[in-house]
Formats: structure tokens, C-alpha cells, sequence
């Protein structure tokens, strides 16, 4: 248990460098929204969930800000509140995944039970509209709209759990809906309080949609291929819900073993000698291999709406952003 929590420690000390890194132009601003997260986030229960984290959201909207006059307290407060938004949907995903553990440490469920996490997750739904309330009605509307997006993916991803007959086609809407929406309004809005003329607004909000889609299909198949040491998830965890993500989907269409696959899915714990023959039978069909395919295609769709953009440090960040979605191992 002590080797795996070094080694668990060393993996994130290690992207946290990376992600540093990437974030160079605006690290004193990501860490005025630390700051700001710690002084509004005052419950006790919320305290693990500012732990660790990538700032992903935060960092799309502050680097985009600086296509225009750069960040303002606008800006920030705007980081802030994706945060929250951000941190609020986790909470209510760990719930209804009945997860025990993220970034290597247990959920809020699992710390103060079901019902409390459910109090959590809506106490940081009304921190976050408190937050973007005062950003204007533009942005509240666009942040609503992702977050109906969100939660329509989710609504879609149960009504599919062991639907074998799931298409490429599905999957692909639901990861835009999941991911892409949202990270496309942090790029936009970020440029957009800035005063980002309209071409780079349309140029950020494209890169965030295809940078967030390449960001979902390499989450789906590291639930694969992942090391929990460094994801802080268990290994196939969405083949025991019932979630047919795209490295699946792609196997149960093309393995020359498909009814052998479709007669082993279906108990929602399989055991760990299943599990091995599913992900090995993945790996030669191609489905893995598929997969990654995918989502480097997504990757190269995003640093192509970045050629548009101007030279500046932050269109570096995010050319170096985007090889990390796609080489990233938590």
C-alpha cells in the first residue's frame, strides 16, 4: 500500500509539473483562482475536492484571454466559477457512477455518504451561479447551455447502459455533449471578455470543442489502458457500469470474437480474468489502437483552429496543451 501511494504521488507530482508548465503564461492567475477557490469554498466537505485536479477549465479561459486585452477580474471570475461548475458535476458523477475513488483519493460519496454528496454537489451549483451571475446574461446562457449539454449526455449514456447496437455516430455526439461544449465556452467566453476580435472568438471555440472531444476519447480508453496509480480511477470501470465507450463499441462491431464479447458483457462486476480477455481481444482487433487513432484526429481538427489565431505565448500553450490530451496518462 506505501509503494503504491509513492508511486501514486510521484505520477502526480509529475503531470502536475507538466501542467505548470503549460500554463507558464498565466500561473500567476491560476493561482489567484486557487486562491479564490479556497476563500469561497469554505465547507469542511468541500475541502478534498480542492485537492489535485488538472485546472484544465480555468487555464483554457485565462490563456484565451490573452487573444485579447489579457486577464481582467472578469476573466477570473469567469475561471472561477468553470471551476466550480466543473467540480460540481464530478461530485454528482461519482454519485451516479457509485464511484469510491478520484485522483487516487475517495470520492465525497464515499467520505459523508450519498446524500451528502447530493447537498455538495447543488451547494456548488449555487456558488458557481453566484460567481457568473455578475458576468452578464451571455455568459450565464452559454454556461447553461453546456451544462444542459452535460447532463443530456449523461441522461443518454444511462438509457444506453449494455445496449450493444450503441453506433460511432452516438458516441461521438455524447462526447461533444460531455466534454466538448463546455471546454469550447471556456475558450470562448475567457476571449470574449477579453475583447477578442470575432475571428478568434470562432477560432477558440472550435479548438475548445475538438480539443474537448480528443480529451473524452482519451479518458474512454484509459479506463483500458490506464495506470490507476496515475488516473486514480479502477481499470474498467465503464465495461462493469455498462458503458460502451468507443474502444468497445469498435471491438463488438469488428472482432471476429464479437458474440463471444457480447455473451462475457452483461453482470456489472466482471471478473478480472474476464476483463483481461476483453482488453486483449481489443488489443488485436485494433480497437485500442482505433481509439487513439480517433482521438489524435480530433487533436490535429483543434491545432488546425489554432493556425488561425495570431502567434502569441498562450497559441504555444495550446499546441503543447493538445499533445498532452493525447500522450496524457491521468
Amino acid at each position: 500500500m506505501l509503494k503504491e501511494t509513492k508511486s501514486a504521488n510521484y505520477l502526480s507530482d509529475r503531470n502536475n509539473t507538466h501542467l505548470k508548465n503549460l500554463y507558464k503564461p498565466v500561473q500567476k492567475e491560476i493561482n489567484d483562482v486557487e486562491e479564490i477557490l479556497e476563500r469561497v469554498c469554505r465547507l469542511p466537505e468541500l475541502k478534498p475536492l480542492l485537492k489535485g485536479g488538472k485546472r484544465l477549465r480555468p487555464a483554457l479561459v485565462l490563456l484565451s484571454s490573452l487573444f485579447g486585452r489579457g486577464p481582467c477580474p472578469d476573466v477570473t471570475r469567469l475561471a472561477v466559477a468553470v471551476e466550480i461548475l466543473h467540480l460540481s458535476s464530478l461530485v454528482h458523477d461519482d454519485i451516479i457512477d457509485c464511484s469510491l475513488n478520484r485522483r487516487g483519493k475517495p470520492t465525497i460519496n464515499q467520505l459523508f455518504g450519498d446524500q451528502s454528496a447530493v447537498l455538495v454537489g447543488d451547494y456548488l451549483y449555487f456558488l458557481f451561479l453566484e460567481q457568473a451571475a455578475e458576468l452578464g446574461e451571455y455568459v450565464l446562457t452559454s454556461l447553461s447551455g453546456a451544462l444542459k449539454d452535460m447532463i443530456r449526455a449523461e441522461f443518454d449514456q444511462q438509457r444506453e447502459l449494455f445496449n450493444y447496437e450503441v453506433y460511432e455516430k452516438k458516441y461521438f455526439k455524447r462526447s461533444a455533449q460531455k466534454a466538448g461544449t463546455f471546454l469550447s465556452c471556456c475558450c470562448k467566453l475567457g476571449a470574449m471578455l477579453a475583447g477578442a476580435p470575432p475571428k478568434a472568438l470562432c477560432s477558440l471555440e472550435k479548438f475548445g470543442l475538438f480539443l474537448g472531444i480528443s480529451f473524452q476519447i482519451k479518458d474512454d480508453l484509459l479506463d483500458y489502458q490506464g495506470n490507476p496509480a496515475a488516473t486514480g480511477k479502477p481499470v474498467s470501470n465503464d465495461i462493469n457500469r455498462g458503458v460502451f465507450t468507443l474502444p468497445l463499441i469498435h471491438a463488438l462491431k469488428n472482432s471476429p470474437n464479437k458474440n463471444i464479447l457480447r455473451g462475457l458483457i452483461g453482470s456489472s462486476k466482471l471478473p478480472l480474468s474476464t476483463l483481461e480477455y476483453i482488453i486483449n481481444d481489443m488489443r488485436e482487433t485494433g480497437s485500442l489502437d482505433y481509439a487513439a487513432g480517433m482521438a489524435k484526429r480530433y487533436a490535429l481538427l483543434a491545432e488546425r483552429a489554432l493556425s488561425s489565431l495570431p502567434a502569441n505565448p498562450a497559441r504555444d500553450s495550446f499546441y503543447s496543451l493538445v499533445e498532452f490530451v493525447t500522450k496524457r496518462d491521468f
